[in-house]
């Protein structure tokens, strides 16, 4: 019965995978299966890494906790319906996870729905994350390449393959359906910014993926928000006013302040009086568990704004590029090392053609982007200076920083005319 249900739920991904693909009219792209086939690999490969390689991994407890709501469901399902609803502390089955943080509460309550569609599999769950993974990256690689039509190699490199995105965002993580949600409202903001029309049920969708990546990544969100809502507010008064096309920049830096600002009050953690005590807490907090060797240091980091300014630039450059080689520890360290030694030489590569890439007329969908992936960076650097768990936390904001410097980059350009000539 196992076997013949692992089967069914196996062929059921495949043919979602094959009837979008023919709704998107690629079904016979190679590029199409091949992204999907590595989405798939890279669920498995994350259980197995937690099993193998770590004594103890997030992914696993989160899905033993959601066999315990799966059980309910099938001894009482209205109980579990309303169990999904309820995020009240004083919930009997509460009582019963390891995990009784409420992002990661939520988390569980969402992989329970997939536990009930795979007998309670932990690779089927992660067959179905690694499908939703693969869909939302298709999309807005499919949208990025209608906008700038000669980055189809550096969009599917970004979104589609690149290695630490792909391993981290394909198995039960909550960095998996969160950047799902990002994926998803980046593909609507660049159709409201090219002006291309969609079904209904893309727009309905916003608001469920929006919550998504607040209920698991509120931080993400925030900033995520402020730098798409600041795209829209200048591109819509662009438009209409000359000033704010000819000083693009200094309007954007007042609007993308000023939106955070008000965004800051949505969450506690963001308050304006609690903001630094939060940082310093989680630094801490990673600093007491964690091998000095595998830690960002700061210079006299404390809870003020000038520390915080002053150490802000390192935990940028931490934040995009370390461990280099020599300072991972570990195969997964190792292997991080080696992948930011390849975004530091695309890096370097990518200022000789700065302003190539900013002669774009989309400028505000880079700006965005920018101001998402500095901003985000330099947060989850300063409040997470574990190399190895920044390494997975910054998966919400390196495929547009990978894209970022790959597009229009004269070394990806000379490298890509050699391999076609090979």
């Amino acid at each position: 019965m196992t076997v013949a249900l692992d089967i069914f739920n196996y062929t059921l991904i495949f043919c979602c995978a094959y009837f979008l693909g023919k709704k998107w009219r690629v079904v016979s792209d190679k590029l199409f299966w091949s992204a999907f086939l590595i989405r798939l690999t890279a669920g498995i490969a994350l259980g197995l890494v937690y099993t193998y390689y770590y004594s103890a991994g997030d992914t696993w407890s989160f899905f033993n906790d959601a066999k315990i709501f799966s059980a309910l469901a099938r001894h009482d399902f209205v109980s579990y319906l309303n169990s999904l609803t309820d995020f009240s502390e004083n919930q009997l089955i509460q009582s019963q996870l390891v995990n009784q943080e409420g992002r990661s509460i939520f988390f569980i309550k969402i992989i329970s729905v997939f536990c009930l569609l795979g007998h309670d599999s932990y690779w089927i769950c992660a067959a179905y994350f690694s499908l939703l993974s693969f869909i939302c990256a298709w999309m807005l690689h499919r949208q990025v390449t209608s906008i700038f039509p000669d980055a189809t190699k550096e969009s599917a490199w970004a979104f589609l393959f690149f290695p630490s995105v792909v391993f981290w965002t394909s198995g039960l993580e909550k960095e998996s359906i969160a950047l799902c949600g990002i994926y998803f409202l980046s593909t609507g903001f660049l159709k409201v910014m090219a002006s291309t029309k969609s079904e209904k049920l893309f727009w309905l969708l916003i608001i469920p993926f929006g919550y998504t990546i607040w209920g698991l990544k509120y931080y993400w969100a925030i900033i995520f928000f402020d730098s798409i809502f600041t795209g829209l507010l200048v591109w819509f008064l662009a438009s209409r006013f000359l000033m704010v096309k000819k000083y693009s920049i200094i309007f954007w830096t007042l609007l993308f302040f000023a939106i955070g600002v008000l965004l800051s009050f949505v969450h506690p953690n963001f308050y304006l009086d609690q903001f630094l005590d939060v940082i310093i807490s989680n630094y801490n907090d990673f600093a007491e568990f964690s091998d000095p060797r595998n830690l960002i240091h700061y210079y006299q980091f404390e809870g003020t704004l000038a520390s915080l300014l002053i150490n802000s630039p390192w935990a940028l450059l931490s934040g995009l590029f370390r461990p280099v080689i020599g300072e991972g520890q570990g195969l997964l360290g190792f292997v991080a090392s080696l992948e930011n030694f390849l975004i530091i030489v695309l890096f370097i590569a990518s200022l000789k053609n700065f302003r190539r890439v900013f002669a774009s007329s989309h400028q505000i969908i880079l700006w965005a982007a920018i101001s998402y992936c500095v901003v985000l960076c330099v947060f989850l650097a300063l409040s997470t200076p574990n190399f190895g768990t920044l390494s997975r936390y910054r998966v919400g904001f390196l495929p547009f920083f990978v894209f970022m410097i790959a597009y229009r980059n004269l070394l990806v350009d000379w490298i890509s005319k050699k391999i076609s000539k090979a």
